[in-house]
């Protein structure tokens, strides 16, 4: 008898250890942005969207000045409803151009929006309300 609840306990254990593990997924409305973006000291009026594409991945894409401006940036999406991510610039593989690594939060009540170049954010920010 006792081999028997030995037995599934065994088998009840091993259950536990592939149990599934629920994903982490980043889930808001997308957000419609309008602000000012600094670039290299110059300003313009930018318009951006930012997007969840899956799991913790989002999306930003900034448009000014006819410039077009996309990142794949990691999400963490908290409790109040605020974002916070880091990512880098598509296509971007030197940082001789621009910094390739940014940086962006958002928060839920006041829906201020803010994207920063992480190791220089003189060279490229944009900052602005989302609908």
């Amino acid at each position: 008898m006792i081999k028997y609840i030995f037995i599934i306990i065994f088998i009840y254990s091993i259950k536990m250890l592939y149990a599934e593990q629920k994903d982490y997924e980043a889930v808001y409305e997308p957000l419609n942005c309008v602000g000012i973006a600094i670039d290299y000291e110059k300003m313009y009026i930018a318009n951006w969207k930012f997007f969840p594409t899956g799991g913790s991945g989002s999306e930003i894409d900034i448009r000014y000045n006819n410039i077009k401006r996309v990142g794949k940036i990691r999400t963490t999406v908290y409790e109040s409803g605020n974002l916070y991510g880091r990512g880098k610039w598509i296509g971007r593989t030197s940082s001789r151009i621009y910094n390739t690594l940014i940086e962006i939060n958002y928060d839920h009540e006041t829906k201020y929006f803010d994207l920063k170049s992480q190791f220089n954010p003189d060279q490229f920010r944009i900052k602005g309300k989302c609908t």
